[in-house]
């Protein structure tokens, strides 16, 4: 069954579930289908609800009714959008998992980005999530939420996925930072994901523009004694890469050290060169696996 939830009971019953939770953004494409299909991945795994926010227009088409015995007819609107809670429902029976996420949905359609900001910052979002493509991808209705000033306004972090990126287990990420600038909250943010998940996490330092790069003892004790010492996991490992251009750096991330997420920091030290000045409605070319970014 549908659940359609007014943002004041959606407030109460995800109190009431006392759990963190998933907001995957539903604009009824095949990449919000696939967004959300990892998304109820890492809920199983990580004991976490996932909450729709239905961002669109339904479609209706006209279906004549007809009454057996006198022959009247009658015609009603149906909604023949696929249901993509439905959909999830269907995938979380077929799997073998002793925790079933809660699915729950509200329609943003007539929201803006402070709005869903605001919702977001209400109840207990501990990540959000945007299906992408490779290539522009607007919406039929000429309607498309800003991510961007969404993660502008948050506290929680955004997944960007690509739709060729093949649903996996996610085994290495990488957070890409100045080690000199290397936020812990965000590394103990990223071992929450990582632990449930048995992923290796990596630190890997890029030097910021302008700055020279950290010779490599010293790049060690920082994280010695600056991260590891704050952040128990035993799969926690450091990267010192010297490596200027970004391009080839990213290749080596992902085709060479095949980490499955990229990790990074809005607005902050290499952002901009990846992902652009902004995040629009696509991802780069070599963006191929998901990425996280943290509000600044």
């Amino acid at each position: 069954m549908k659940v359609s939830l007014t943002l004041r009971l959606l407030t109460v019953l995800l109190t009431q579930f006392a759990m963190k939770t998933i907001f995957v953004i539903n604009d009824n494409s095949a990449e919000a289908r696939h967004a959300a299909e990892f998304a109820l991945s890492i809920a199983t795994s990580l004991r976490l609800n996932i909450l729709l926010g239905n961002y669109y227009v339904k479609e209706y088409k006209s279906v004549e009714l007809v009454t057996i015995g006198d022959f009247s007819s009658d015609v009603t609107e149906v909604d023949f959008k696929p249901d993509l809670s439905y959909h999830l429902r269907l995938i979380l029976n077929k799997t073998p998992s002793a925790f079933k996420p809660e699915i729950l949905e509200t329609d943003i359609s007539n929201k803006d980005e402070s709005a869903v900001a605001e919702l977001i910052n209400k109840n207990n979002i501990w990540m959000f999530i945007k299906g992408f493509g490779i290539e522009e991808n607007e919406s039929k209705n000429n309607k498309n939420l800003n991510v961007q000033t969404i993660l502008n306004k948050v506290l929680c972090p955004l997944m960007l996925i690509s739709s060729e990126w093949k649903i996996k287990d996610l085994e290495r990420m990488v957070y890409l930072a100045d080690l000199r600038y290397c936020r812990i909250q965000i590394v103990k943010y990223l071992t929450e994901l990582a632990k449930p998940l048995n992923a290796d996490l990596m630190i890997a330092h890029l030097t910021a523009k302008g700055l020279p790069h950290l010779a490599e003892q010293y790049a060690l004790s920082i994280f010695n004694e600056e991260i590891a010492v704050n952040v128990s996991y035993e799969n926690l490992y450091f990267n010192n890469i010297r490596e200027r251009d970004l391009s080839i750096a990213i290749d080596v991330f992902i085709n060479g050290l095949h980490n499955d997420l990229l990790v990074m920091v809005n607005h902050q030290f290499h952002f901009e060169e990846i992902i652009g000045t902004y995040i629009t409605y696509k991802l780069p070319s070599n963006i191929t696996v998901p990425v996280l970014v943290f509000p600044s």
